[in-house]
């Protein structure tokens, strides 16, 4: 399965700013809505998504599974087919969802969602947007982790004037960095 992370930072390399919303450029906004239109499974972490449940617009097409670890408590707010909630480890995650039929997913975050699935050497893709701007503090992709996985790039686009730059990667787990 295609597995592509999909994380907008600062140049600095902080996914969340005290604003939470709001700090992302339109074009990278665009890209992550072509992005979603793409994939038929979106995957979050618990925190991703109480920052996001106001603004959710849940869709038949679309799967969302939010990673927590106590499903039972938000059980009330699935939508079956739609809005999931599990704590099954990414590689059962996906290989429940590859029985099911799916061969690509989005991964949208956070930092220890995002970790999770690295550290089983299940992401196939990133896509991170640049933003032009420091916030000196804030989350990152990953949770502080040693890590030394290679990247290749695959593209590079100027989204806009002020500087905004969409990187494209594959990751290979077969070589490290050094």
């Amino acid at each position: 399965m295609r597995i592509i992370l999909v994380m907008v930072s600062s140049v600095d390399g902080k996914t969340t700013h005290p604003t939470i919303h709001g700090w992302s450029s339109a074009e990278d906004q665009e890209h992550f809505r072509t992005q979603k239109a793409k994939h038929p499974v979106i995957i979050m972490g618990r925190k991703t998504y109480d920052t996001v449940k106001q603004e959710l617009q849940l869709n038949s097409k679309t799967l969302r599974i939010v990673m927590t670890k106590q499903p039972k408590a938000l059980m009330t707010e699935r939508v079956p087919g739609q809005l999931e909630f599990t704590d099954e480890s990414p590689n059962v995650l996906v290989s429940r969802l590859e029985r099911k039929g799916y061969t690509s997913m989005l991964l949208v975050g956070g930092s220890e969602t995002n970790e999770a699935f690295l550290k089983e050497k299940l992401i196939t893709d990133c896509f991170i947007t640049i933003e032009p701007t420091f916030f000196g503090t804030g989350k990152s992709i990953f949770t502080p982790v040693p890590l030394d996985i290679a990247l290749k790039l695959i593209e590079t686009k100027r989204l806009n004037a002020q500087g905004t730059l969409l990187l494209h990667y594959t990751i290979s787990y077969d070589h490290t960095n050094g």
